[in-house]
C-alpha cells in the first residue's frame, strides 16, 4: 500500500501539483471559516434550577423549597452531583451531569421532574430553569451611559428609567441575535406601580387588605366575547378593562356605603415607584450605573456571537433607539482575550516556523531540498485545518497550541525522506524514478512508524476526564491530526515534489556535516570503548532526576493572564444596601488609583437573573486592564494584585479574593467556588459548622502562600421574628394564614396584578408605607381582622423579636456544608494542601458525622494525576507494540524504550531550573517527549540493522550508521526544539499554559538527542555482540 502511494506520487506529478492547489484552497477556506475561541469549551453539563420564594428566610427556603427540589431531582439519568444554596427568598440548585450528556437532554429530564416538584413546594414559589448558557458564556458586559442628574431624587428617577430601557429595549435586541441565550441586567431600580395603603383609612371605612387586593384584581382585565355576525360581516367582541394610568387605579371602587362610593384614592396613595432593592452597581467608584451581561448560548462560536453583538451595539448607538445622549459602552469583551490568546499562539507558530526554515537551510544547504520540506509545513497545517473543521474542532488556545508544539515534528518524515534522497542523488549522480523510490523506501518504514508513535502517544490523553480532559483533549487531537496529515503529505506529495525539484549534485561533502562528524565520530568511538563508564554517568543523572521529582512543586494548570480584572468581597450578613454600596464605592476609588486599571464595574447583591445566590453583603468587580506596556505600578499581574490587596486591606469588616473573569468562572464551575481551593466541611448543625470552619480558617491563614481567605458566611443575619401564639389564635378563632397573610402583604408587599404600557409590563404592588412597617413597634400595631368583626393588634397574637440566624445554607450531595475558600500564591498547590491537611488533622477535632473534603483545582489535580498514572504505562505499552511491529524483535523494541527514562532527565531538570511546577501541561509534555524520543531511536537502530544486513562489521555499522543519521537526527531534534522555543518566551494570554509543556519537551529533547547519538549505540553494541556470539557458536 505504502509502496503504491510512493510510486503514484512519483509517476502522477501533475496530479500531485493539482492536489497541492486543492489542499491550499480548501485549507485557506477552512482557516478563514473555522470557529475561533479563546479556550475549548471546558464547562461541565449543568442545569440550574432557580426558585423564587419571596419573604422566605433561608431556613424556610431550605426546608420547603430546596430539599423537595433535591429529592425530586435525585436519580436523574447520568446525574453526577447536586449542590444548592438557600438564601432569603431564593433557592439555586445546580445539577451537574456526566460529560457526554447532551445538554438539552439534561434540561428536558430536569424539566420533567420539576413538574412533580411544583406539587411539593408552596403555591407561591416560582420555579424556572436557568438560561441555556455555560458559566463561561458571559462574553459581553456593558453599561448604559448618559448624563446623571445631580439631585438624588432625580437620580433615582433617572436610574429607574435606565433600567426600564435596559430591560425592555436593549435586552430584547440582544436576545434576538443568533447565539445569544439571555441578558442578565444589573443596577438601577426596577419600576413598579405602588399602592401604599393607609391602615387608619382601612379602619375608618371598615375595609381590609383583602378587599383592596380583590378590587384591584377584578378591575384590571380584558375579556373576550367571542364573535357576532351582522349581515355579511363578522365582528370579534373585545372587552377592554385594563388600567391605563394612575387615575384609573385611583378611581377603583372598593365599596358603596349608603350611596357614597369609597375609592382606592380614599385609603391609599397610588404612585409610580420602585421595587425594594436588593442590589446595585457602580462604575469607577463614582456614580451608580445600569448595564447588562450578554450570555452566549451553550456550544456557540464566541467570536462570531461577540461580533454580532458589537455590530448590534454600533447600530443601536448610531440610531435613535435610545434617548438622546444615552449609549451602550462595553467594559468587558470576550473578543479581546480571544484575539490576544490566538495572536500569542499564532506568533509563536510563525516564529517557530521561521526557525525551522532557517535550520533546514543550514543543514540541507540546498534551496530546492529546503523548499520541499518547507512546503510540506503549510500544506500539513492547511490539511489539518480542513480535518479540524470537518470533525468540529475549534481554533483555540489548545488546538493551535497543538499545532505550535508539532511545528517541528510535522516535517520530520519529509526531512528524513528528502535528506536520504539528496544523499542517494549525490552518490549515484542519476535522476531516475527508481533511485527516488529506493531512497524513500529505505527510510519510509522507520519514519512512518516513528511519526505514528508520536501521534498515538497523544491519543491516550483523550481518556482524561473533567476540566483537564476538555482542555487537553483538543490539543492531543489537533497534534495527532497534524502528525497524521504530515505522514499523508510525506507519502503522497513529498515524493512527487522531490522528483520535480531535486537534481543530482556533485559528490562534494557538506562542510557543516564534515565538521559535525569530526566532533561526533571520536565521541561515539569513546562511548563504545568506555560504555560502562558512560552508562554509569547516565544512571547517575537519571537517579538525580528521580530524586528531584518529589521536590518539584505540583499544581493543576498554571494561572493564565487574561488581561482582565475580577474581584469579590463580602461583608457581614445583614449589612444594609446603602452601607454595602458605600464600602463598594470606597474600594473602587482605591483600586481606580492604579493607572493599570482602565475601567471597573461593581455589582452588589442581586438585581437580575439569579445565576448565583448573591446577597447584599457580597459584591463582585469586573474590570479591564490597560496594555502591559502602559503599566507603571507593577510589572506582573501577581505584583499588581499584591499591591491592590495592600491598598484595601485596612478597610474593616470585609474579606476579599482576587481572580480573573474566566478563571473564577472555571473555578466556580469545578466546585461552586471562585477560589483555587475550597475546603468543604460537611455536617448537620450550622453553629458547629461555623465554629469548626473558623478553627480551620485560623490554621490555613497562617500557612505560607495563603491569600484571599474567605469563610462562607452562614450566620450573623439579623431576623425580625413573628412567632404566632397558638393559644391566642384559638381564643380569637383565627388561622395562621389570616395573620401571616397580612404580614406578607403589608410588610413585604404583594404583586396583585400587572400594569401594561404598550409591550412593557410592570407589577402593581400593594403594601403599607415605609413608616408603618420598619420597626417592631409598628409591626405590633398592625391590626388583624377577627371572625367576630373586631380587630386586634398583631402584638397580641404573636411574639415579635430580633434574632440572629443563617444568611445562607449550602448543601452538596444531600448534606449541609460550609466552605473555606483560599487562593495560593508563590507556592505549589499540592504542597500547600499537604501541609494544611497535616495541621488540621493535628489541631482540629471534628465531631462524629462531620467530615472534610478538598475541592477546587486540587481535586482536579488529584484526579488528573490518578488518570495520568494509568495513561503513562498505557502509552509506553502502545509504543512498545509499535516498536515491535517495526523491528519484529522484542530486544530491539526494548532497546529503543531505554531512551525514554533518559529523555525524562532533561524534562525534569528543565522544570527544576525554570522554577515551574509539575502540572497537567508539564505531564502532557512528558507524554509528548516519549513519542519524540522514540522517533530518533527508531531511525538510528533501523540504519544499524540495515548496515548489518549489508554485511558490515558491528562496530563499523554503528559508526557508519551514526554518521549517516547524524544529520536527520539533529535536524528533527533541532526543528522540534526551535519550534517550541517561541512558546517559552511568549508573553500573551495563554502562554502560561503552554510554557511548562514546551520547557519539558525542550529539556528532554536535549538529553534525548545526546543519549540517542551516544548511549543508544552502546546498548546496541552490547545487545548485538551477544547475538553475534550466539550465532557464531551455532554456526560452529
Amino acid at each position: 500500500m505504502i509502496d503504491k502511494l510512493i510510486r503514484f506520487s512519483l509517476r502522477e506529478r501533475l496530479l500531485v501539483v493539482i492536489m497541492i492547489l486543492l489542499i491550499m484552497a480548501a485549507g485557506i477556506y477552512s482557516f478563514l471559516t473555522i470557529p475561533v475561541d479563546a479556550f475549548p469549551d471546558v464547562t461541565s453539563v449543568q442545569v440550574e434550577i432557580l426558585a423564587s420564594a419571596p419573604g422566605y428566610s433561608p431556613y424556610e427556603v431550605e426546608k420547603f423549597v430546596t430539599f423537595p427540589l433535591e429529592t425530586t431531582l435525585r436519580g436523574l439519568p447520568r446525574l453526577r452531583q447536586l449542590r444548592s444554596i438557600s438564601r432569603a427568598g431564593l433557592s439555586v440548585v445546580t445539577a451537574v451531569f456526566e460529560d457526554k450528556t447532551d445538554l438539552y437532554f439534561a434540561r428536558q429530564q430536569a424539566f420533567e421532574r420539576l413538574t412533580e416538584a411544583k406539587e411539593k413546594v408552596p403555591a407561591q414559589v416560582e420555579i424556572t430553569l436557568g438560561p441555556i448558557a455555560t458559566p463561561m458564556g458571559e462574553i459581553y458586559q456593558y453599561t448604559l451611559e448618559g448624563k446623571l442628574p445631580a439631585d438624588e431624587k432625580e437620580q433615582v428617577r433617572y436610574l429607574t428609567e435606565l433600567r426600564t430601557i435596559q430591560d425592555w429595549v436593549v435586552a430584547p435586541f440582544f436576545k434576538s441575535l443568533p447565539g445569544v441565550s439571555d441578558v442578565n441586567s444589573f443596577g438601577g431600580y426596577i419600576k413598579q406601580y405602588l399602592i401604599k395603603v393607609q391602615p387608619e383609612q382601612l379602619l375608618r371605612y371598615n375595609l381590609t387588605l383583602h378587599d383592596i387586593v380583590e378590587a384591584i384584581q377584578n378591575n384590571n382585565l380584558n375579556a373576550g366575547g367571542n364573535i357576532i355576525e351582522r349581515g355579511e360581516q363578522q365582528f370579534i367582541v373585545r372587552g377592554v378593562g385594563l388600567f391605563r394610568n394612575l387615575d384609573d387605579i385611583n378611581e377603583t371602587v372598593l365599596k358603596t356605603d349608603h350611596g357614597a362610593q369609597v375609592t382606592l384614592r380614599d385609603v391609599a396613595l397610588v404612585e409610580e415607584g420602585q421595587a425594594i432593592r436588593q442590589g446595585g452597581a457602580l462604575k469607577n467608584g463614582e456614580a451608580e450605573t445600569v448595564g447588562g451581561i450578554v450570555l452566549m448560548l451553550a456550544g456557540e462560536n464566541s467570536r462570531e456571537v461577540a461580533r454580532r453583538i458589537e455590530k448590534k451595539v454600533a447600530e443601536i448607538n448610531a440610531s435613535r433607539l435610545l434617548p438622546t445622549g444615552l449609549k451602550i459602552v462595553p467594559f468587558y469583551k470576550r473578543t479581546e482575550i480571544v484575539t490576544a490568546s490566538i495572536r500569542t499562539i499564532v506568533e509563536a507558530l510563525l516564529l517557530g516556523a521561521l526557525f525551522v526554515i532557517i535550520v533546514l537551510f543550514i543543514f540541507l544547504r540546498s534551496f530546492r531540498s529546503s523548499l520541499i520540506v518547507v512546503l510540506s509545513l503549510p500544506l500539513t497545517i492547511l490539511l489539518t485545518f480542513i480535518i479540524m473543521k470537518r470533525v468540529g474542532l475549534t481554533a483555540n488556545l489548545m488546538t493551535l497550541g497543538g499545532l505550535a508544539i508539532s511545528i517541528g515534528m510535522i516535517i520530520d518524515a519529509s526531512i528524513i525522506q528528502v535528506e536520504n534522497t539528496q544523499r542517494y542523488l549525490a552518490e549515484t549522480g542519476v535522476k531516475d524514478e527508481s533511485i527516488f523510490f529506493q531512497a524513500i523506501a529505505e527510510v519510509r518504514k522507520p519514519s512512518i512508524f516513528g511519526e505514528l508513535i508520536i501521534a498515538l502517544t497523544f491519543l491516550p490523553l483523550l481518556s482524561l476526564q473533567g476540566l483537564e480532559g476538555k482542555m487537553f483533549s483538543p490539543l492531543a487531537l489537533s497534534l495527532s491530526i497534524a502528525i497524521l496529515c504530515s505522514l499523508a503529505i510525506s507519502l503522497v506529495i513529498t515524493p512527487g515534489l522531490s522528483y520535480l525539484l531535486l537534481k543530482p549534485r556533485s559528490g562534494k561533502e557538506d562542510g557543516l556535516m564534515v565538521r559535525l562528524n569530526k566532533l561526533y565520530s571520536p565521541l561515539l568511538r569513546f562511548t563504545l570503548q568506555h560504555g560502562l563508564l558512560v552508562v554509569v554517568i547516565m544512571i547517575g543523572l537519571l537517579s538525580a532526576a528521580i530524586y528531584l521529582v518529589p521536590h518539584l512543586g505540583r499544581e493543576f494548570i498554571p494561572i493564565m493572564d487574561e488581561g482582565a480584572f475580577d474581584m469579590d468581597f463580602q461583608m457581614l450578613p445583614g449589612v444594609s444596601l446603602n452601607q454595602a454600596m458605600a464600602t463598594t464605592r470606597e474600594i473602587e476609588k482605591r483600586l481606580k488609583e492604579f493607572p493599570e486599571l482602565e475601567t471597573i464595574v461593581s455589582r452588589t447583591g442581586q438585581t437580575g437573573i439569579a445565576l448565583e445566590a448573591r446577597g447584599v453583603e457580597k459584591t463582585g468587580f469586573v474590570g479591564s486592564l490597560r496594555p502591559r506596556s502602559e503599566w507603571v505600578s507593577a510589572r506582573t499581574r501577581e505584583e499588581l494584585t499584591d499591591k491592590m490587596r495592600q491598598a484595601i486591606s485596612d478597610i474593616p469588616g470585609i474579606s476579599f479574593s482576587f481572580s480573573q473573569p474566566i478563571a473564577c468562572r472555571i473555578d466556580e464551575l469545578v466546585a461552586g467556588t471562585r477560589a483555587q481551593l475550597i475546603i468543604k466541611l460537611f455536617g448537620d448543625d450550622l453553629e458547629t459548622l461555623k465554629n469548626k470552619a473558623e478553627e480551620i480558617s485560623r490554621i490555613v491563614s497562617q500557612l505560607p502562600g495563603a491569600t484571599d481567605l474567605v469563610v462562607e458566611r452562614i450566620s450573623g443575619q439579623p431576623y425580625m421574628i413573628v412567632e404566632l401564639n397558638r393559644d391566642s389564635l384559638k381564643k380569637f378563632g383565627l388561622r395562621a394564614a389570616d395573620v401571616l397573610g397580612l404580614v406578607e402583604t403589608a410588610i413585604g408587599g404583594k404583586a396583585v396584578t400587572t400594569m401594561y404600557e404598550g409591550e412593557r409590563m410592570f407589577d402593581l404592588v400593594v403594601r403599607y408605607p415605609e413608616d408603618r412597617r420598619n420597626s417592631i413597634d409598628n409591626l405590633k400595631e398592625l391590626l388583624i381582622d377577627t371572625p367576630a368583626g373586631y380587630r386586634l393588634p398583631l402584638g397580641q397574637l404573636a411574639r415579635i423579636d430580633l434574632e440572629e440566624g443563617p444568611a445562607q445554607i449550602s448543601r452538596e450531595a444531600g448534606f449541609r456544608r460550609i466552605g473555606i475558600e483560599v487562593n495560593v500564591s508563590n507556592r505549589d498547590l499540592s504542597g500547600f494542601v499537604a501541609e494544611a491537611q497535616q495541621k488540621i488533622k493535628e489541631q482540629v477535632n471534628l465531631p462524629a458525622g462531620y467530615r472534610l473534603e478538598w475541592g477546587g483545582q486540587f481535586e482536579n489535580q488529584q484526579r488528573a494525576m490518578r488518570r495520568l498514572a494509568v495513561i503513562v504505562p498505557l502509552t509506553i505499552g502502545l509504543i512498545f507494540f509499535l516498536l515491535f511491529s517495526t523491528f519484529d524483535s522484542f530486544k530491539l523494541a526494548g532497546l529503543v524504550l531505554l531512551n525514554l527514562p533518559f529523555a525524562l532527565i532533561g524534562g525534569v531538570f528543565s522544570l527544576w531550573l525554570s522554577g515551574l511546577y509539575l502540572s497537567v501541561p508539564a505531564s502532557v509534555g512528558f507524554i509528548a517527549l516519549m513519542g519524540i524520543a522514540v522517533l530518533n531511536g527508531v531511525v538510528l537502530i533501523s540504519c544499524f540493522q540495515q548496515l548489518l544486513a549489508d554485511g558490515q562489521p558491528l562496530q563499523t555499522a554503528i559508526i557508519l550508521g551514526g554518521q549517516r543519521r547524524l544529520r536527520p537526527v539533529l535536524m528533527t531534534a533541532i526543528t522540534t526544539l526551535l519550534g517550541l522555543v517561541p512558546l517559552i518566551f511568549a508573553q500573551g494570554p495563554g502562554a502560561e499554559v503552554q510554557r511548562p509543556l514546551a520547557v519539558v519537551v525542550i529539556g528532554g529533547l536535549v538529553t534525548s538527542t545526546i543519549l540517542t547519538l551516544l548511549v543508544l549505540p552502546v546498548f546496541y553494541q552490547w545487545l548485538m555482540k551477544k547475538d553475534i556470539i550466539k550465532k557464531s557458536q551455532l554456526d560452529q
